[in-house]
């Protein structure tokens, strides 16, 4: 099975592998909750072009949305190919994977910490991941698989060496602090993101509802009867804010330069 041919296929360029034990503690009991067979996650992404945030809110939804869901469709095929090689598998779904932990909201499975132990870059102060290539405009994407070392050749070496890299990473974030500025509800803090404050959610979750939805969210509630209507919230919904990604001085990648 050539997962590189799969990805060329699907004009995937970004996409890596971390095995469980390139995975911090915590990380690896959430694929293992979500997925028992799991022993690795295959994680790839799509850059959102920089000139989308120039337009619209309703337009860069659009084109956010439209990349987000190809790369789900293709996580759906990778499943399925993999399933008919005999490999358990199972793609980490886009809408509503999410759980309250601490007090915050959280992935199911975190593809950004996923994404970091492949190599694919290091979280930034915003708790964006930040890619050398894209900067912290990568949407992910993943599946967790019933074996490690799936992606050969070139990729089994950087997989081996995966914390090495992740370790490498983190000087893609200089420290600035310029997403945390930047942002203008003052969602971001040092303990991370506080969600609920984010100009592109505050509008669906009022704060004064913000604990009865942490509570039902907790007890997974809301998130069945959210569940079925997901999509079309997405596709209803716009992106109101993204200076943590406009600010950061790796906005277009390693080698960008703001005017």
């Amino acid at each position: 099975m050539d997962l590189h041919a799969f990805f060329r296929d699907e004009a995937i360029e970004t996409y890596g592998e971390a095995s469980l034990t390139a995975l911090s503690e915590r990380d690896r009991g959430y694929v293992k909750e979500f997925f028992p067979p799991g022993e690795s996650v295959i994680v790839f992404g799509e850059a959102v072009p920089a000139e989308a945030y120039s337009l619209n809110a309703r337009d860069q939804t659009k084109i956010m949305l439209g990349i987000a869901e190809g790369l789900n469709d293709a996580a759906i095929r990778l499943e399925s190919m993999l399933d008919g090689e005999g490999i358990p598998a199972r793609h980490i779904p886009l809408y509503l994977p999410i759980r309250i932990e601490d007090g915050r909201v959280r992935g199911v499975v975190r593809l950004k910490q996923v994404a970091a132990a492949a190599g694919l870059g290091a979280p930034g102060k915003s708790t964006l991941l930040l890619n050398r290539e894209h900067g912290a405009r990568l949407i992910l994407s993943g599946v967790v698989t019933g074996e490690s070392n799936l992606i050969k050749t070139n990729s089994v070496q950087k997989q081996e060496n995966a914390e090495d890299h992740a370790n490498q990473n983190p000087d893609i974030c200089i420290g600035c602090g310029k997403c945390i500025k930047a942002c203008p509800a003052g969602a971001i803090g040092p303990d991370g993101v506080e969600v609920f404050r984010c100009r592109t959610i505050s509008p669906w979750v009022p704060g004064p509802v913000v604990p009865i939805a942490k509570w039902l969210i907790g007890r997974q509630l809301l998130l069945r009867c959210i569940a079925p209507i997901a999509p079309w919230i997405a596709k209803t919904a716009t992106i109101r804010c993204s200076r943590c990604v406009t600010e950061c001085p790796v906005f277009g990648g390693r080698n960008w330069t703001q005017e």
